[in-house]
C-alpha cells in the first residue's frame, strides 16, 4: 500500500519535474498575423478584395433603415394596403440583404482561412528558428485554452515577427 502511494506520487510529480527543467516560450499568433509584414500584406489584400462589397451592403442596410423610418413616420397617412405593400417590400429587401451578407461572410471566412495558411507556414518556420536559437524545449500558443498565466519573459512573439520580416526580404 505504501509503495503504491509512493509510485503514484512519483508518477504525478514526474511531468512537473520535467517541465521545470525544460525551457519554455510562447507566441501570440494573433499578434504575429496582425503585425508581421506578411500578415499586414494579407490583411490589406483581404481589405481590398472585400471592402467594396461590404460598403455596398452598408448602403443597402442604410436604405432599409430609411424605408423603415419612412414607413413608421408615414404609415398613419397611408391606407392599410399601402402599409402592407411597403412592409412586404421592406421584408423582401431585408431577406435579400441577409442572404447577401451571409454569403459575403462565408466567402470572407473561406478566403481568410486560405490566406491564413499563407502566413502560418512562414510563421511556423520562424517559431522553429527562434525556439532553436533560444534553446527552447517547448513553445505554446498564447491563447491556448487552459493556460491561465504566462510569464511575459517567456514571450517570443516579437522575435518571431522580426524573424518572419527578415525572411520575407
Amino acid at each position: 500500500m505504501l509503495i503504491r502511494r509512493i509510485v503514484t506520487i512519483l508518477a504525478l510529480a514526474l511531468p512537473f519535474a520535467t517541465l521545470e527543467a525544460a525551457s519554455l516560450g510562447y507566441v501570440d499568433m494573433q499578434k504575429v498575423l496582425e503585425q508581421s509584414t506578411l500578415g499586414k500584406k494579407v490583411q490589406e489584400e483581404l481589405r481590398k478584395e472585400f471592402e467594396p462589397r461590404a460598403q455596398e451592403l452598408g448602403k443597402t442596410e442604410a436604405e432599409i433603415r430609411q424605408l423603415q423610418e419612412t414607413l413608421a413616420r408615414d404609415s398613419a397617412l397611408m391606407s392599410a394596403d399601402q402599409v402592407k405593400k411597403k412592409e412586404a417590400e421592406i421584408k423582401q429587401r431585408i431577406e435579400a440583404y441577409q442572404k447577401a451578407g451571409g454569403a459575403l461572410q462565408q466567402e470572407v471566412a473561406k478566403v481568410q482561412q486560405q490566406k491564413g495558411r499563407e502566413v502560418m507556414a512562414p510563421a511556423q518556420k520562424a517559431v522553429d528558428a527562434v525556439a532553436k536559437q533560444n534553446k527552447l524545449s517547448m513553445v505554446v500558443e498564447r491563447s491556448l485554452t487552459g493556460i491561465l498565466y504566462l510569464d511575459p519573459g517567456l514571450d517570443i512573439t516579437d522575435d518571431v515577427i522580426k524573424h518572419m520580416d527578415a525572411s520575407a526580404k
